[in-house]
């Protein structure tokens, strides 16, 4: 049995001028001693209701976000005093200050956040409220930015529009998306300095074709502008279409407000060798068509490096991804890096996955129709299960099968997406529980080693410090 130890409360913080759609909630962070049974976990949730959010959270998973997500960490301690503090979690680790962990902590959200945008804005993937959300969230990672001088200073609050007006939905992503590029841009790395490899297209012209018959629609639609493009995923791997649901791509264009003009609302597929350009958000339920999945990234070396550099597992996305046009560079990131990186996407991803679970409990019908949004929260149980084995055994590549196989020698399944409110509630408790689980076993064998952030520059701190601090629980 899961025992009760502390619980903070605060209201959650209100960007001015953003036209929420719900009044000021508060957010409850409930820590408990150990993993919850599914039973243990509702009971916590159902003390939420639409004024009050529920986040529980293990001890374990809380000592996790001390190093990978510290912000979160301090939103779920702050009515905690030092002294049962350090009974409960050890003394903090002083070799890596907490400016050094939130640069981490930015590398990771930029990274993870950025490209659901673009889904938002070609697959028509957004409402007002989705729209005011990822707005709050680019005015959330600037605050933590400025705050410990990651970012440098602007002009706040940032102005994405009438967020309440539908017209200007796209126009209000597409601004997100700059401003979400400038960070990247913008933001400071480590010290190390990596070689380059810049991978260009290996499979012929004729095989290109075949395989991704989209090459040709993207090069209509986008024209001098289309400056690259890489696949990754299954898709990239196999030639078996029975192998895989999707196509997902970088794709690398001069502009990126021109790419979004164009590219906006499509909702492309590929159904028996075409591609079809169905303008309907549920284009995922056609049978037997492959949606085209489209990540913009600007024509920028810098920005590319980067963005490379922050992913999950760069060394495996090198090896098993495909250039179809262009080029693009892969900085040869080292090992201890890459592990520290995928553990903060993992305890990102389950941050998310854990915050969405009050939401997603008491209104379940938001996620009919959706089975890309379900996967993505069941799926954590499977991406902290890799990236943990990288830190615990040896980095290596683990497809789908391998990894499902290791959950089911473990008693986890990955969860299926139904239409049943029901079902939906279970598997999303389910998959918390597992992935808690997971957590607890896997990251008391690993020391985090921060080595490769080391000699990381920063901007002036921020000169409203006591204010953002004042604002950091909030968020």
């Amino acid at each position: 049995m899961a025992k009760f130890l502390f619980k903070s409360e605060g209201t959650s913080y209100r960007v001015p001028g953003l036209p929420y759609f719900k009044d000021a909630q508060k957010i409850r962070s409930v820590v408990l001693d150990d993993v919850p049974t599914e039973n243990e976990l509702t009971h916590y949730v159902c003390q939420g209701n639409e004024g009050v959010i529920v986040n529980p959270w293990t001890k374990h998973v809380i000592k996790g976000f001390r190093t990978y997500v510290p912000t979160t960490f301090r939103k779920a301690t702050k009515d905690l005093d030092k002294s049962r503090a350090r009974d409960l979690f050890g003394s903090m680790d002083y070799k890596v200050d907490d400016s050094t962990k939130v640069l981490l902590q930015l590398h990771t959200e930029l990274d993870s956040k950025a490209a659901t945008l673009d889904a938002a804005i070609v697959n028509m993937r957004r409402d007002g409220e989705t729209v005011v959300h990822k707005a709050h969230l680019a005015h959330r990672l600037y605050l933590i930015g400025r705050l410990y001088g990651h970012l440098q200073e602007r002009e706040y609050p940032f102005d994405f529009g009438n967020l309440r007006d539908p017209n200007q939905w796209d126009e209000a992503l597409t601004r997100l998306k700059l401003l979400f590029i400038d960070f990247m841009r913008e933001v400071p790395v480590g010290g190390r300095d990596y070689d380059i490899h810049w991978k260009k297209p290996e499979l012929s012209e004729t095989e290109i074709r075949s395989r991704f018959p989209y090459m040709d629609w993207l090069e209509k639609k986008l024209g001098d502008n289309l400056q690259g493009v890489l696949i990754y995923g299954s898709a990239a791997r196999t030639e078996d279409p029975d192998l895989f649901s999707d196509f997902d791509n970088w794709v690398k264009v001069r502009d990126v407000r021109k790419a979004h003009e164009v590219l906006k609302g499509t909702c492309p597929v590929v159904l028996e060798g075409k591609v079809i350009e169905t303008r309907d958000p549920n284009y995922d339920k056609i049978p037997g068509a492959k949606p085209i999945g489209i990540h913009i990234t600007p024509d920028d070396d810098l920005y590319e490096i980067k963005h490379t550099r922050f992913l999950p597992d760069s060394r495996e996305f090198l090896l098993h991804t495909q250039v179809l046009m262009g080029e693009f560079p892969f900085p040869l990131v080292e090992q201890d890096e890459i592990i520290e990186r995928g553990l903060g996407q993992a305890h990102v991803k389950l941050k998310a996955t854990a915050s969405s679970l009050t939401w997603a409990y008491f209104t379940p019908e938001k996620l009919i129709g959706k089975p890309a949004l379900f996967e993505f929260i069941v799926k954590n149980m499977r991406f902290f299960l890799q990236h943990s084995l990288n830190a615990i055994d040896e980095p290596n590549f683990r497809d789908k099968q391998m990894l499902d196989s290791i959950l089911r020698s473990k008693n986890f399944v990955i969860p299926k997406y139904t239409e049943d409110f029901d079902q939906i509630k279970e598997s999303l408790l389910y998959a918390t529980v597992a992935t808690f689980q997971l957590q607890k076993e896997l990251m008391e064998q690993h020391t985090p080693n921060f080595d490769f952030m080391r000699d990381a520059k920063i901007y002036k701190p921020s000169d409203d410090i006591d204010e953002l601090i004042h604002l950091l629980p909030g968020m």
